[in-house]
């Protein structure tokens, strides 16, 4: 019997196939993936696959075993950013679980369901998002309130280091250009910036008080660092509040949380 093989199809077929993989190996490595960086990954892991077509001799025995590493490997290097060997043998380990998760997963809906590979990598897709936002939404709510991030503002060659707090209740923003304002305390700022050329003013109201206006300030230059990657946002802007944030000192800043979300 004579089998007619599209190699394009093929490709993209384990290309979804390999993006998924990554996707399972981000979220049990708790590792944010960067979408470009997984597609040239999934890329890579589509051409591993391909060879062993051309190369039957690459699918049998230890070879098989050989291939399966290297393509793991440089899918890794290639999808994440790593800091270290022992990071990146994780990440294989992860990887390799996500791969027999898919296989079996895969087989359950062609043995079962009779689906082609392209329903059953639809279907399969399918319930990994819909897992993905669960699961996401679960997080989100477990720690809201609880992230901080430390933060770096520039203002005239100075640099100081804050500890801030990304607020679901800052709805505060600079009336002209609607831009997120972020917080922080006079107490924690008076010998950053005390020679400020011009200020302006952003109106604010809370619970329980009469609204009321903060003075508003332009830095420079502000960075949020996260755990993979620095957030720098040109020219913020920042207001200032008499009353220090956080009584315990726990924070020191209030940020949108549409800056890290």
């Amino acid at each position: 019997m004579t089998y007619i093989w599209y190699v394009d199809l093929f490709f993209l077929m384990e290309f979804f196939r390999n993006l998924f993989v990554l996707g399972l190996t981000a979220a049990f490595g708790r590792r944010k993936i960067r979408w470009i960086r997984a597609g040239a990954a999934a890329m890579i892991g589509s051409a591993f696959s391909i060879l062993t077509v051309f190369f039957p001799v690459l699918s049998a025995g230890v070879f098989r075993l050989l291939l399966a590493l290297a393509a793991g490997c440089v899918m890794i290097a290639a999808g994440f950013p790593l800091k270290s060997r022992k990071e990146a043998g994780k990440l294989l380990g992860f990887l390799m679980m996500a791969a027999m998760i898919t296989g079996g997963g895969l087989f359950f809906f062609r043995q079962f369901f009779l689906l082609s590979g392209m329903e059953s990598m639809f279907c399969l897709g399918m319930i990994g998002l819909g897992w993905g936002a669960f699961y996401k939404a679960v997080e989100k709510n477990r720690t809201a309130g609880r992230s901080r991030y430390p933060v770096r503002l520039y203002y005239r060659g100075k640099r100081k280091e804050f500890l801030a707090l990304a607020d679901s209740g800052n709805r505060l923003r600079e009336p002209v250009t609607g831009k997120p304002v972020s917080v922080i305390s006079y107490g924690d700022c008076k010998d950053f910036c005390d020679r400020i050329s011009s200020v302006f003013c952003i109106p604010y109201c809370s619970v329980g008080k009469k609204d009321g206006l903060l003075t508003g300030i332009v830095f420079e230059k502000m960075e949020i660092l996260q755990e993979e990657e620095t957030l720098t946002i040109k020219k913020p802007i920042v207001a200032v509040t008499r009353e220090p944030l956080s009584a315990d000192g726990s924070f020191t800043m209030l940020l949108p949380e549409e800056f890290v979300s």
